[in-house]
């Protein structure tokens, strides 16, 4: 089981996202730790109906004040 903890901001943030475009279906959210400082988290979707790509559009919902 993978486990990915959010803040209230960051969920608020994902509201915001999935509210704004309501054509969108699905909602992917990444973590990614290459930085070295902390955890940058992301929401990958697509936005236009492209088969050829797995996400179209990556919204960067990191939030550094936990840093």
């Amino acid at each position: 089981m993978t486990t990915i903890t959010l803040n209230r901001q960051q969920v608020n943030q994902i509201v915001k996202l999935a509210t704004q475009f309501e054509h969108v279906e699905w909602f992917t959210i990444t973590e990614d730790n290459s930085n070295g400082i902390g955890s940058n988290m992301h929401v990958q979707f697509n936005m236009f109906d492209d088969a050829r790509k797995d996400y179209d559009t990556t919204v960067d919902i990191t939030d550094t004040t936990t840093w």
